[in-house]
Order: C-alpha cells, then sequence, then structure tokens
C-alpha cells in the first residue's frame, strides 16, 4: 500500500484554463469575480455542463477505445462556499432549452390527443436536466432522450442516501454501469422491456466535507469503484463571500447562452461524429497513461482505481476543452489540450487523495461495533418474528423458555429493523423466572 502525503501547497492551487479561448476565461472570470468563489469548482461546472450538451453528438476516438463527453463532477466544500449560484448560472441554458422542450412537447400531446390516433406513437418530453428522480424514472428520461441528460444535485449527499431507499433496484451497479456506457435492460411487470443502449448521464453536485465520511465512507462505497469515478474539486480555504452589488455583465451571460445552446442543437454528424486524439496529441496521453500505470504499482487497490478513471477522464475532459478551445471546427485534439487535460488530471487526483484521506482518518475514529450479547440477539429475533409461544421459540432455537423470556423482558424493544412499542406477551404465565443455564 502507498502512503499518501500531501503537500498543502498543491492543494491551494487551481484548475488551470490555459487551454481555453479567451472568450470562455472571461466567463469564468466574471462567475468567479461575481459570486466570490472558487475557480475550481465554476471550470468544472462548466466542462459538465458542456459535455452534456455535447452529449453523444460526438465521440472521442483515441484508436482503441470510444468515450463520450461525460463528467461525474463532485465539488467539495463547507456551507458558505457559495457552491449553488455558480452551478445555477452555469445551468441556465440547458433549463431553458428544457422549458422550450417542454413547450414543443405539450404542443404535439395536444396535437396527438385531438388527432385521437392510438397508432402513432405519444410524444415524448426530451428533458436534459434531472435532479430528484427514482431510478425507474431516471431510465425512462434516459430512453426518451438518447442524446444524453445530465443529474444535478446541489447536495449530493441526498441522491447517495436514496441508494438505500431503493437497494433492490440495483441503482449503484446500474450507475456504475451508464458512467461505462454499458447498455441497459430494465424489465419491468407490468410494462414491455426498456433497452438503453449506451447511456449518458453527467452527474454534477456539491458535498460539505463534514458529511464526507457518513455519505462516501462505508466498506461498498470505497471497494466498488464508486467514489473513484468522481471528479472532485476539493479547494484550499476560500475567503467568506463579502456582500457585493456586482453581477455578471449581460454580454458574459450572452454569450455563454449562445454556445451551450448551439453546441446543444448542432449536428456533428455533418463532421463524420468523431473528435480523434492521434498524432502527437496521443504521444503525450500515453505519456502520461504510463505514468499513471507506474503509479498503480505502489499503490493500493482504492488510488489503483483512482488511476485508471483518470486514464479514462484524461481523454473526455481532452474533448470538452477541445469544443472550449480556439479552434473548436478541428475534428483532432491537439497536444497542447491533451497536455492541458493531463495536468488537470493531476489536479483531480491531488483532490481524489485528499478525499481518500479524510475517508480513512474518519474510520478511524469511528468506535469499533458492539457485538449483540446471546439476550439481545434472541429479544431481537424474537421481538421482529412475533412466534407463536415463547416455548415453542425456545424450542426451535435450542434454549429454555425461561431464558427467553427473561432476554425479551429484559430487552421489549429491540427488534431487527429498529425500535418500536413492545410486543404484547404470550399467554403463558412468565411471572415466575427461574434460574438457567444455558
Amino acid at each position: 500500500m502507498n502512503k499518501l502525503q500531501i503537500n498543502p501547497e498543491q492543494l491551494n492551487d487551481s484548475i488551470p484554463m490555459d487551454a481555453l479561448s479567451l472568450q470562455y476565461q472571461a466567463i469564468v472570470n466574471a462567475v468567479v469575480n461575481t459570486f466570490q468563489c472558487s475557480r475550481d469548482m465554476v471550470i468544472a461546472g462548466m466542462f459538465a455542463t458542456v459535455g452534456t450538451a455535447i452529449g453523444k453528438r460526438f465521440v472521442i476516438d483515441d484508436g482503441k477505445y470510444q468515450n463520450y463527453p461525460c463528467l461525474w463532477v463532485c465539488n467539495v466544500a463547507p456551507s458558505g462556499s457559495n457552491k449553488s449560484q455558480p452551478m445555477r448560472f452555469l445551468l441556465k441554458p440547458l433549463k431553458d432549452r428544457d422549458a422550450s422542450n417542454y413547450k414543443e412537447y405539450l404542443k404535439e400531446l395536444g396535437n396527438w390527443r385531438t388527432a385521437g390516433d392510438d397508432k402513432t406513437e405519444k410524444p415524448k418530453f426530451k428533458q436534459i436536466l434531472i435532479s430528484d428522480s427514482t431510478p425507474e424514472a431516471r431510465s425512462q428520461v434516459l430512453a426518451n432522450n438518447p442524446n444524453g441528460i445530465l443529474l444535478y444535485r446541489d447536495e449530493l449527499k441526498g441522491m447517495i442516501d436514496d441508494f438505500g431507499r431503493y437497494s433492490r433496484s440495483g441503482e449503484l451497479s446500474q450507475l456504475l454501469s451508464i458512467f461505462d456506457s454499458d447498455n441497459i435492460v430494465i424489465n419491468r411487470k407490468s410494462d414491455d422491456t426498456l433497452l438503453i443502449e449506451r447511456p449518458f448521464m453527467s452527474i454534477l453536485g456539491s458535498i460539505q466535507p463534514s458529511v464526507l465520511l457518513e455519505t462516501f465512507g462505508s466498506d461498498l462505497m470505497m471497494a466498488n469503484g464508486f467514489i473513484q469515478r468522481w471528479l472532485f474539486t476539493y479547494p484550499g480555504q476560500v475567503p467568506p463571500a463579502m456582500y457585493s452589488d456586482s453581477i455578471i455583465p449581460q454580454s458574459i451571460t450572452n454569450d455563454w447562452k449562445t454556445f451551450v445552446i448551439n453546441i446543444s442543437i448542432y449536428d456533428y454528424s455533418v463532421d463524420g461524429g468523431t473528435l480523434y486524439l492521434r498524432g502527437e496529441a496521443k504521444k503525450v496521453y500515453i505519456d502520461f497513461y504510463n505514468k499513471l500505470q507506474t503509479l498503480k504499482a505502489n499503490a493500493d487497490d482504492y488510488m489503483c482505481s483512482v488511476y485508471s478513471k483518470m486514464q479514462i477522464y484524461a481523454i473526455r475532459w481532452a474533448g470538452i476543452a477541445h469544443m472550449l478551445g480556439n479552434n473548436p471546427y478541428s475534428i483532432d485534439i491537439t497536444p497542447e489540450e491533451m497536455d492541458y487535460s493531463c495536468r488537470c488530471m493531476d489536479y483531480f487526483i491531488r483532490c481524489a487523495e485528499k478525499v481518500y484521506l479524510k475517508l480513512l482518518e474518519g474510520r478511524k475514529r469511528q468506535p469499533k461495533e458492539k457485538r449483540l450479547s446471546k439476550e439481545q440477539l434472541i429479544a431481537m429475533c424474537y421481538n421482529s418474528c412475533a412466534p407463536k409461544s415463547k416455548q415453542a421459540f425456545a424450542d426451535a432455537i435450542g434454549v429454555s423458555r425461561p431464558f427467553v423470556s427473561r432476554a425479551v423482558n429484559k430487552y421489549p424493544l429491540l427488534r431487527c429493523y429498529g425500535y418500536g412499542d413492545a410486543l404484547e406477551s404470550d399467554n403463558e404465565d412468565d411471572s415466575v423466572e427461574t434460574s438457567v443455564t444455558t
């Protein structure tokens, strides 16, 4: 296992933006200055938004694998860091696009109902942004908008907490498949089977450092590769935002809206629908890939998984950087854009290490779980099962009835699924107890 050591000075650096055109650098600076927030969060949010607007309209081809510009971004910052307002600004064009699509959907739906033609397919709302939704509803949105969607949660803890609510749906494993663009098959009891080919779903949200452990710190979360799939921004301490009357200039707002809307409707198939990573740019990527392979040799399983995901993200990020660069109409990623993407991945690796260390330190401080006593186990099982009688229950588990009675009387509220009112006692007389050796 590698011993992670973080240089505090490195965590005070930011995601670079030198590969972006001056127009998009101006947008980043305007958002940061207006909302007095971390530049890291703004750039990551910008990339997630642009990647979603592009969706599956083009694929990034490195000669061996093909990737869509799908990102999972999590901004880690304490309450009061002004995480939400910058994201709302960046997502506004997609929200406007959804509003326009919804009006069109209502119009088509009205015409469909007026026609009364059951043989034609019912219109579908092509939604891009979703927030709080069940796995089934999310799958339906993915099916209705095959180009891709973005799940935005201001506080990602709420999304993670929902996993327990839908534990039988296999939601977590489904999300892992979505990240890899593996086909999803939804088998329903009361409806036709739903096949979603090469699903695309970016995720954007934030989380407070104080809830990282309870959200991502379980054995399951740390072992199945889910956490390692995130691009964490974890900026150093940001000065508190003071009141300011400054607003984002209308010209900046218009530039951003026009750009996002245009790339969300542009037909990239005219140019072949492929963005290539080849030549000198491919050599830059190979060097970065091999550097991470070397790091894996001395890393534990968790960080090995992080490095593997960064090898994928380097290509996805480079594709988006190309669209935000100076020559987006070229079909080739430049060596400079690939080098820029690799430097960004170095930043995300440092943030991933910071998250990992925080999780490890928190787990070490957690008190060890106390094992239940024999009496507690018996009371838990009895109160949860409500058997016919204490005698029958005692015979079934091989102890005396008085021992069962003593355990139940001692722990009347202990159940397998939490605490509740004590169950009514059975008809046996338990008023006299004798000492029993079991």
